[in-house]
């Protein structure tokens, strides 16, 4: 039970086996580049442009990032403590882009992704490592679902120098702008990167089972193999993530519109509850889910306590095609 004396709707996620995106803000947290400092929110690339000027760095992951976003958080400080801090006072953001990647600071934002998370305000950090056994090794570590690394560096025009960020801002801006948390990432095309260095196949295989997404060259287009998080468990495909971040959110919005309209009845909470959720599952969105189950607390019968599980709908990623043949 939360422990909030504010009235409102509260979640808790338990995952169990099988039984486990809205909003369209980002945030780019960069290290700071001749002594630059920045902490906005950014509502246009045109609006960057001024503000970033001379970071071609930033202003690079800002067009990539508002290729999605509708807003971008941009935070550029010389240290990442200072950008962490910065970040807190902006309030909620779907994906979290971080040129920050040393392990540490990973780490310090997949804490910070999962208070989030713990307090109703979901988002997953992306952030870009190039060397493979680097990211391996991250990867790793951190094993979270909230965590997506991607590898290797990609350019975005050709001669232009390469940089791993780009594709974090690419894959972030893709989930933050899809319209829905089931559109597969999987072999996704992105046509504004523009070469992904040729890695050997056992590389590639290593990256993709420690939980890293992969892009590479496909002819002219550069795709993303999986979309995958760090976690090497249930979470492993970032799709799993987007789903039950999405289902949470549209149950915790309906229910506040139930409480904010007038009386709401233990019976009326587990009816619409039993709605939402069917119209997720004829969406695709999730397979199955269990009725509701709805009471009031035995210390305050002020408080509605809603228990729900569901089954995400898992999206393909490999089909094992066998063939008997008579000849």
């Amino acid at each position: 039970m939360f422990d909030n004396q504010r009235p409102g709707v509260y979640s808790r996620v338990e995952l169990s086996g099988q039984m486990a995106g809205d909003g369209s803000c980002a945030a780019l947290l960069l290290p700071s580049q001749g002594g630059q400092e920045v902490s906005a929110r950014v509502e246009s690339y045109h609006d960057g442009l001024s503000l970033l000027a001379g970071n071609n760095l930033a202003l690079d992951c800002l067009r990539l990032l508002f290729g999605g976003s509708g807003e971008v958080i941009v935070v550029v400080a010389p240290g990442f403590a200072q950008a962490l801090e910065a970040l807190g006072g902006f309030g909620e953001v779907r994906a979290i882009v971080s040129g920050f990647a040393e392990t540490q600071d990973l780490a310090a934002l997949r804490s910070f992704a999962e208070s989030s998370a713990q307090g109703q305000r979901e988002c997953v950090v992306f952030a870009g490592i190039d060397a493979p056994q680097a990211a391996i090794s991250a990867a790793q570590s951190l094993n979270s679902g909230r965590v997506v690394l991607c590898c290797p560096a990609i350019s975005l025009e050709e001669e232009e120098e390469a940089h791993p960020i780009y594709g974090a801002c690419a894959l972030a801006a893709a989930v933050v702008g899809a319209s829905s948390p089931i559109r597969n990432f999987n072999g996704e095309t992105f046509p504004a990167l523009h070469h992904a260095p040729l890695m050997p196949e056992d590389a590639v295989q290593s990256l993709l089972k420690a939980g890293v997404s992969v892009f590479e060259n496909v002819g002219a287009r550069v795709e993303l193999i999986r979309a995958l998080t760090t976690n090497g468990g249930n979470l492993r495909s970032l799709n799993t993530v987007l789903i039950i971040d999405y289902v949470m959110r549209s149950v915790r919005q309906s229910l506040r519109v139930k409480l904010s309209a007038g009386r709401a009845t233990i019976e009326g909470v587990r009816d619409l509850v039993a709605v939402e959720l069917a119209s997720k599952r004829d969406a695709g969105i999730i397979t199955t889910f269990a009725p509701p189950r709805c009471r009031p607390d035995k210390n305050d019968p002020g408080i509605c306590v809603v228990e729900i599980s569901f089954g995400v709908a898992h999206l393909l990623s490999k089909i094992h095609l066998t063939a008997h043949i008579r000849v």
